[in-house]
């Protein structure tokens, strides 16, 4: 269906002209298998291929590497055109939106989904790294509200938090 794109492009040039950045919500599946059809063996014009690189579940492009990794954010960076690497992750992500600030380089997929975690949310920024021309930046935030513990009652919610019920200590060794 090539209306998706024709709709895509209308929408991208009258936001552009009435505010200052630029908002695409995104599909909540993936893209259509009628796209146009490309030999196998060719990429498209600014088309990445997946590496093994994976930043919670989200194969990165080749050409990127993992730099740092920890529980809610993953930092990658590697030598590949920052258009192509929007482009690209924009093809890998779902629901949420995507945010390109107009005078800035750094475009923000807020709110995403990856289909191998859909039950996470996701904050994912692409920008050019400062002082490394031609490298890209990417950063995954892991930004799922945390679930409250199901707690029976009011002494375990303050149990809970180190206190009694009168908001004394439980340890008073413990107090900072």
């Amino acid at each position: 269906m090539k209306i998706f794109p024709v709709v895509l492009v209308t929408v991208l040039v009258i936001a552009c002209k009435k505010d200052d950045a630029v908002t695409v919500s995104l599909p909540t599946v993936g893209p259509s298998s009628a796209s146009a059809v490309v030999p196998v063996d060719h990429l498209a014009p600014n088309e990445l291929l997946e590496s093994d690189a994976k930043a919670f579940g989200l194969a990165l492009p080749r050409g990127m590497r993992v730099d740092n990794a920890f529980d809610d954010v993953v930092f990658a960076s590697g030598q590949v055109n920052i258009n192509a690497v929007v482009k690209y992750i924009r093809g890998h992500v779902r629901e949420g939106r995507m945010l390109q600030p107009s005078g800035s380089e750094r475009t923000t997929f807020d709110q995403v989904r990856i289909p191998t975690f859909p039950d996470k949310t996701f904050i994912v920024y692409v920008e050019p790294a400062r002082g490394a021309i031609g490298t890209t930046k990417v950063e995954v935030h892991d930004v799922t509200p945390t679930k409250a513990p199901n707690l029976p009652n009011e002494a375990a919610r303050w149990a809970a938090a180190g206190l009694k019920p009168n908001g004394q200590p439980l340890d008073p060794s413990h107090v900072q």
